[in-house]
């Protein structure tokens, strides 16, 4: 029964070697069936190798590829058996290591831990120890370095540095200083510079400070790094607000770092007493146009006598313009130059307008309309040298009232030779015995309404300023007196006269000859009693008279 169906299986399926393909049984009568003039084609079954893909190519990429895959396998063979001849060659030779005897295995291990541990040794008193020489000054160990040489330089070092800072040779005691060479741990051992550091330290000759210079003059020296820098800054620190921009000095002031003798440091509080204190030196001041002694001298915190015993030999009544005088023979040692932001309410000034006036004189002006100043908040950057305003540069400035011009009349009729100018001159030369103010007299005190001018007998007196003689002759304690009102206010007095030369209501100019000096009236002696008035009150004449 089973080769009955196995034939039977075997009638069904027909093979075909053609192409390598299989044709089910019974396709040929399946063919049969179809017309003569139709073509049976076979059905395909594609086999491993065209599953695979792995089609012939003329492509060397791909050839190569191929014969690399299939080369693969012989590779892997070729590597199995090296590794297996490696593996058997070891094997040997442990075997041959396991054949020998105990007793030499013992002895190579003996000898190989004996070598170890000398090496060991060795290495580690080589990394521990050397041979290093120890400095000793004074019976002190101050280091130790590498060697001998390097001790002896680090004390020819010092020697020279201190001998650099005192200006003249030195050198250390030779019996003072040894030199002990031996072995010393590595870790013990400094660097020349620290041993270099020791000795100065021990010696305490010469130390490394600061030194304060201020033009050049040296003010002290200190251990203490920033002593100075705090001193300037409270000498500064009065003229800091929130509104400084910088502040500094005007003299050149210096912190140097130095080595200095130890004798040469100082006490900081001395310095700082210093720093504050003044110097010798000349502070002057110009003579402007509208200045006199007292204002001078009470303008700088001084009296009328202590500047003039600055100025010994000046004319305290007779200043002139440019006249350099001494305000002090001291300095400070420190003037603080600050530079600040300033805001503040500023007055605008007002234009003035000219109109021509010819029923006035030349020269002569008259207010028709007073202007009015204006009002601008101003930002300025400000520069002061102590308390002295050295700079103002306006920033901006912000009007929110602006200023009124002002009229004026300006006379153009031509002006007489007696016409007032408006400024007094001396009216005679000579002495000045007796000054404006309270004075002692004939045995009592009482108050001197004018100058008392001495000189000798007849001496000219002029008009102070042009203008018309309103008395012109003997008055009581004035004796021979002229009287001149200059139009403006002004009446100036001039008593004691010898001879008067003008009369009542003559016009008179500036500098004209009206009398002769002399002791008329109550007087002790030839002189000229000067007074100003000014709408009847009395002046003190030096204010007016240059």
């Amino acid at each position: 029964m089973v080769q009955k169906d196995n034939n039977d299986k075997t009638q069904k399926v027909k093979r075909s070697r053609t192409g390598g393909r299989t044709r089910p049984a019974g396709a040929e009568k399946a063919g049969a069936g179809k017309s003569a003039g139709q073509t049976v084609r076979p059905r395909r079954i594609l086999d491993y190798r065209a599953h695979r893909r792995f089609p012939e190519s003329s492509s060397p990429y791909r050839q190569l590829r191929l014969l690399l895959r299939g080369s693969m396998p012989l590779l892997r063979q070729k590597a199995g058996g090296l590794k297996y001849q490696i593996r058997s060659v070891f094997s040997k030779l442990a075997a041959r290591l396991r054949e020998r005897t105990p007793r030499h295995r013992l002895i190579q291990a003996s000898v190989f831990l004996t070598a170890g541990v000398i090496l060991a040794v060795y290495a580690a008193f080589q990394v521990l120890y050397t041979t290093a020489t120890t400095l000793t000054f004074d019976g002190q160990e101050l280091g130790t370095v590498a060697s001998e040489e390097e001790a002896q330089a680090a004390v020819r070092q010092v020697e020279s540095s201190i001998s650099r800072v005192l200006g003249s040779s030195y050198t250390l005691e030779p019996d003072k200083v040894s030199y002990t060479t031996g072995l010393a741990f590595r870790s013990a051992l400094v660097e020349e510079s620290d041993l270099e550091a020791a000795l100065s330290e021990s010696l305490r000759v010469v130390e490394h400070g600061y030194v304060l210079t201020v033009d050049g003059q040296t003010l002290g020296a200190t251990q203490t790094q920033g002593a100075f820098e705090g001193l300037l800054d409270q000498v500064s620190a009065e003229y800091r607000n929130e509104n400084t921009v910088s502040i500094d000095f005007v003299e050149k002031v210096e912190i140097q770092e130095c080595d200095l003798p130890v004798e040469d440091f100082t006490n900081l509080a001395d310095v700082a007493l210093l720093i504050n204190s003044t110097k010798t030196g000349e502070v002057t001041y110009t003579v402007k146009k509208g200045d006199c002694w007292s204002v001078i001298a009470e303008d700088n915190n001084m009296t009328s006598r202590e500047l003039l015993a600055l100025n010994p030999g000046y004319d305290i009544d007779k200043l002139q313009i440019g006249d350099e005088l001494l305000i002090s023979n001291a300095v400070p040692y420190l003037t603080v130059r600050a530079t600040q932001m300033e805001y503040y309410e500023e007055d605008i000034p007002y234009e003035i307008e000219y109109r021509d006036d010819d029923s006035m004189w030349e020269g002569d002006t008259r207010v028709i309309s007073r202007g009015e100043y204006g009002k601008a908040n101003t930002v300025a950057k400000v520069t002061y040298e102590g308390v002295t305003e050295t700079e103002r540069e306006i920033i901006s400035q912000d009007i929110f009232l602006e200023p009124v011009t002002e009229i004026q009349a300006r006379g153009t009729m031509e002006r007489p030779s007696w016409a007032p100018t408006g400024s007094f001159r001396w009216p005679t030369s000579g002495t000045i015995t007796s000054r404006y103010g309270s004075r002692k007299i004939f045995g009592g005190t009482s108050f001197h309404g004018g100058v008392d001018i001495a000189n000798s007998y007849g001496t000219d007196i002029v008009a102070a300023d042009g203008g018309t003689v309103i008395h012109a002759g003997w008055m009581g304690s004035f004796g021979y007196l002229v009287q001149i009102d200059h139009g403006n206010g002004y009446v100036t007095y001039y008593g004691h006269n010898s001879k008067i030369l003008v009369s009542t209501g003559d016009k008179v100019y500036k500098g004209q000859h009206i009398a002769e000096m002399g002791s008329t009236g109550r007087s002790t002696g030839n002189h000229c009693h000067f007074e100003v008035r000014y709408n009847g009150e009395r002046q003190n004449p030096l204010k007016y008279l240059p």
